[in-house]
């Protein structure tokens, strides 16, 4: 067997879950064999097309984005794009695939002007070859299990946005994602391809507008503490086919026993207005909004912002109507979307950096832009929060998903460099708990991320991976946990993730869920300095450590990796996790039995007689208290005698309250406020 050959052999059995789910191994429903000239019409159900556009592209464009536009007049209630294309005639293997991916704009705000975010309806990449938009919600989540490719006439489909249909210059995009060349096989090194447009102004397809239901920000649990869980994964507003978001939560909450995970689907965020229907079937366990920014350089999630994000880090042409392409924008490093989600109040993360790697070129047609190429400039990792060591399948005993070491390496790498990077691991499950190929696919929490956080909430989960305070479990449930603290000679102590001024300190490891099989590794700056057999299932290890670097453990059972933590930095502090405004953010714990509560009111006085709004925070050790109950409770004047004063209700939570002072004879009041525990 060539070496070549056999080098795809191994890699294919070890693939993430999702690596092929992203419409860029499989050959599209719709795509067809080459034909002399653009193709005539595309395979399926007809259209009654009010627009036919052709044309073909060559392996320049590759990357790009071309928006190809058409007119939808006043009155349309409905918008179908089908689209097509062709494959090589001799191509020299089963990579060699050309791949467009759909996108959909609606009418720009003036002609001449840019289709951006104010314009996206949605994108689906080459999984959605027939897509609709218009006012009304998505079908019935028992017709898409039924046959995901129907769906009933003037229903939005799955991963685009429904709303309403303004008149004007619309345009559908084609995202260049491959070109097979002649070189490998196609014979005149151009894809071919057709889109069709039909528009309707059917009553009926926009008579129930689409209701989304409010996502409920409020914490699944007020309790700080270790929370498990999967931060990438897909459901049905990803690839058709996929699992429906209620089998999605079933087996993450249910069978894979997890707390939180991150609803990943692509692009778009279009089942974000769709988990609130939801939540209350859920109590305690948190679903994060998220999405997979997919560019063809490599993946990112945009956890929490609950804003679109732009993918075209490629150029964006506009194909004029004699089919000559302009360039409307060039390209777009990573590093801004990036600082968009920060900005919104997001967290960020790149997903399955190593996978595939595009110098070997068997696996450029296979999964372009599953590997993070973007340069270390063009990422600026100091604005990237989340690292996935891991992805997908874990391997076995005989040795780990080799994607898997290589992605710990370039982790240990970025640490090295200085970047407070944290590292997770994921499923990137589209199936729920089904692998249909158990090669291949992972269910949701094999690798799953345990992290620790102030409270169960998307906040809560920002500010806990901003700080580093996690670890990865490569196999999920059945690996062991971790716990990793550092203690400096003058008191100071970290936990994962942070950081100790100091080059000193002694470490101390436990191992719990462990076993005789399990082998503890210390390491620093990814190099081994200790191993250590686990002989217990709590198992604990302490050890002098100095010298300043990274320093974190490894769970190994035999030659597989099971768990790791995001190390401990010597010779430095982490830094301030800020709020959007640049504001540094502590986490909101909810205090403890002996924790000290205290207030900070403002203003101090109020005048007597007159409703006056009075604003409050309530801490206890220092750190933000959220859900205690606090009254406005006494009052004195200005020569110290004690005075009352009412109040019409008691408060939930701090913020801007308004009270009345109604002790006669006061000019003015000095505020007092109590505050009564929620628990003891």
């Amino acid at each position: 067997m060539p070496r070549a050959l056999l080098l795809t052999v191994a890699v294919l059995a070890v693939l993430p879950a999702g690596a092929l789910a992203h419409g860029r191994a499989a050959i599209p429903p719709t795509a067809v064999m080459s034909q002399a000239g653009p193709l005539m019409s595309c395979p399926g159900e007809p259209l009654r097309a009010d627009r036919a556009i052709t044309g073909s592209f060559t392996e320049e464009q590759a990357g790009t984005y071309v928006l190809v536009p058409f007119d939808v007049p006043a009155g349309t209630t409905s918008v179908r794009v089908k689209y097509c294309y062709d494959q090589p005639e001799t191509p020299l293997s089963s990579q060699a695939r050309h791949t467009l991916d759909l996108g959909l704009y609606e009418a720009r705000s003036a002609p001449g002007a840019m289709w951006g975010e104010r314009e996206f309806r949605g994108w689906g990449g080459s999984s959605h070859p027939d897509v609709t938009v218009s006012p009304e919600g998505f079908g019935a989540e028992e017709d898409y299990r039924a046959d995901p490719r129907k769906q009933a006439p003037g229903k939005t489909t799955r991963a685009y946005l429904p709303g309403p249909i303004p008149a004007g210059e619309w345009a559908a995009e084609l995202g260049v994602a491959n070109v097979v060349g002649q070189s490998q096989g196609d014979l005149d090194g151009r894809v071919a391809w057709r889109v069709e447009v039909e528009l309707s102004t059917d009553p009926a397809h926009a008579d129930e507008p689409y209701a989304p239901v409010r996502y409920d920000t409020a914490p699944a649990s007020s309790e700080g503490g270790w929370f498990a869980g999967d931060m990438h994964v897909h459901a049905e507003h990803s690839a058709l086919g996929d699992a429906t978001m209620r089998e999605t939560f079933d087996y993450a909450f249910g069978e894979a026993k997890l707390d939180f995970l991150t609803l990943s689907d692509y692009v778009a965020g279009s089942g974000w207005g769709e988990i609130g229907r939801l939540q209350a079937s859920y109590p305690g366990k948190l679903v994060t909004r998220s999405s997979e920014v997919i560019t063809y350089r490599g993946h990112l999630n945009n956890h929490a912002s609950a804003r679109f994000v732009d993918y075209r880090t490629g150029p964006v042409l506009e194909r004029a109507a004699d089919g000559s392409l302009l360039e409307r924008r060039g390209k777009v490093p990573p590093r801004e979307l990036f600082g968009l989600v920060r900005d919104s109040g997001g967290f960020t993360q790149v997903n399955h950096p190593t996978i595939f790697p595009s110098e070997v070129p068997l696996f450029r047609g296979l999964c372009r832009g599953c590997p993070w190429d973007y340069s270390d400039e063009e990422t600026d990792w100091s604005l990237v929060d989340a690292y996935e060591v891991h992805t997908g399948p874990p391997g076995n005993d005989a040795g780990p998903n080799p994607f898997t070491l290589t992605a710990i390496d370039e982790y240990d790498r970025l640490r090295r460099d200085g970047h407070w990077v944290a590292a997770v691991a994921v499923s990137d499950s589209h199936n729920a708990g089904r692998t249909p190929n158990s090669v291949t696919q992972s269910p949701i929490g094999t690798g799953a991320t345990v992290v620790q956080a102030p409270e169960l909430s998307e906040e809560g989960l920002r500010y806990g991976v901003q700080r580093g305070h996690t670890y990865a479990k490569v196999f999920g449930p059945s690996s062991p946990d971790l716990r990793l603290e550092a203690s400096a000679p003058g008191g100071a102590t970290a936990i994962m993730g942070d950081g100790l001024a100091g080059d000193r300190a002694t470490l101390a490891a436990r191992v719990l869920g462990g076993s005789s099989r399990h082998t503890l590794l210390v390491l620093r700056d990814g190099r081994q300095i200790a191993s250590v057999p686990v002989t217990g299932a709590d198992f604990r290890h302490e050890m002098a450590i100095s010298g300043r670097g990274d320093y974190r453990l490894q769970v190994m059972r035999g030659s597989a990796i099971e768990s790791l933590t995001t190390p401990i930095r010597l010779g430095a502090e982490h830094p301030p996790v800020r709020d959007p405004y640049g504001r540094p953010v502590r986490p909101t714990l909810q205090p403890g039995p002996t924790r000290r509560l205290a207030v900070r009111a403002r203003p101090r006085r109020v005048r007597a007689g007159r409703r006056s709004a009075v604003r409050f925070v309530v801490t206890a050790g220092g750190v933000r208290v959220r859900g205690a109950k606090v009254w406005l409770a006494g009052a004195s004047d200005r020569t110290g005698r004690r005075g009352r004063a009412t109040v019409r209700k008691r408060f939930l939570k701090p913020g801007r309250r308004r009270a009345l002072v109604t002790k006669p004879g006061l000019r003015s009041a000095r505020v007092t406020i109590r505050v009564m525990r929620r628990r003891g």
